[in-house]
């Protein structure tokens, strides 16, 4: 593996696959640079992975052919890649790029703040729904329903950020607290069915079925009406928060030599003063205590952990296992060779 490189070799290296990119790059206007890198075609963007390729990883390489050679790279080798990518594709003070699809002739910068991104993504995502899903109850927008991931420069280095809204973040923890106390409520393991593994024509069957000593059925139950508790809660915390003068919560979440940054929005005003092209500066004029979504999600699992002992005690002493819910039986097929570590048993289980 080549070693970490320094960060003036990471910046020269971007200098030299932008200039390979467009010779005349350098010679441009700052926003003409900027709107380059946010909207660069796919071929400047393979000259710009060979380039890297070569001066970080030393691997030569065709630029038709970089993007397959970096995507077979291992984690450990991408980290100053990745940095010296970002110092090609980022806009605004942090050289921010949002790690989403985007339509075809949009890019970030068509987008003012934050805001403008997450309410143009709802507006899609209900279109969609409404389309395809029969019966489709709309949904009222409140800031970030879902996490997005990016990449920005904070304090001169690469940091992996995950952009999220408080209501989001805290029902995500709810969600994981909530799986244990489950297990041990109802307790319970993944097992072989009795077609795992199967040959079907265009690949294997795979067949895991729960086993919970016989109250399956029960374990089903209350974990649907979990999955439906944590949906209102979402809801309720997120009107909530629109009251809340607007917030953004922060938090360093670096582990293992990779530097990675939370941010926790609390409403669409939040999200209304964020930009894009000055993100970091506007995060802080608006920065407040983590300690503050601690004390939200403390207050939120006492609510969630009485709900879900006095749903169990409910299920066991009054749901009957024989009036079943109809629902379309799924058949799974994977194709051959994938997944064939867990297919195989294990050497302990030998």
């Amino acid at each position: 593996m080549v070693p970490p490189m320094d960060d003036n070799a990471i910046r020269a290296a971007a200098r030299k696959a932008l200039m390979a990119a467009e010779p005349l790059y350098h010679s441009w206007s700052s926003d003409q640079q900027e709107r380059f890198r946010a909207t660069m075609s796919e071929t400047a963007s393979n000259r710009v992975d060979a380039v890297l390729l070569g001066e970080l990883q030393g691997m030569a390489c065709a630029p038709e052919n970089a993007r397959d050679v970096w995507r077979d790279l291992p984690l450990s080798a991408v980290n100053d890649l990745n940095w010296a990518k970002l110092l090609t594709t980022g806009i605004g003070e942090d050289m921010i790029w949002l790690n989403e699809s985007m339509a075809e002739n949009v890019s970030l910068l068509d987008f003012g703040t934050l805001h403008d991104y997450d309410v143009d993504d709802y507006l899609f995502q209900e279109e969609v729904n409404g389309r395809e899903i029969e019966g489709y109850q709309k949904r009222e927008y409140y800031a970030l329903r879902f996490p997005r991931w990016a990449r920005l420069i904070i304090d001169d280095k690469l940091h992996y950020a995950t952009l999220s809204s408080l209501a989001t973040h805290v029902t995500d923890q709810l969600e994981e607290q909530g799986q244990d106390m489950i297990q041990r409520l109802l307790p319970h393991e993944y097992v072989h069915g009795k077609n795992h593994g199967k040959q079907e024509k265009d690949g294997v069957l795979w067949d895991m079925q729960v086993d919970a000593g016989g109250l399956e059925q029960q374990l089903e139950e209350l974990e649907r009406q979990w999955f439906h508790y944590l949906q209102q809660r979402w809801t309720e915390l997120s009107q909530s928060f629109t009251h809340d003068a607007p917030a953004v919560f922060m938090k360093d979440t670096s582990e293992h030599g990779e530097a990675n940054y939370l941010f926790l929005f609390n409403n669409a005003v939040a999200l209304e003063r964020t930009r894009w092209r000055q993100f970091l500066s506007d995060c802080r004029q608006m920065e407040k205590t983590f300690s503050e979504v601690e004390r939200h999600l403390e207050q939120a699992w006492k609510q969630a952990e009485n709900w879900l002992q006095e749903a169990h005690q409910n299920i066991l002493q009054n749901y009957d296992p024989r009036v079943t819910r109809l629902r379309k039986k799924r058949k799974i097929v994977i194709a051959p060779g994938a997944f064939d570590s867990l297919l195989r048993p294990d050497e302990d289980d030998q």
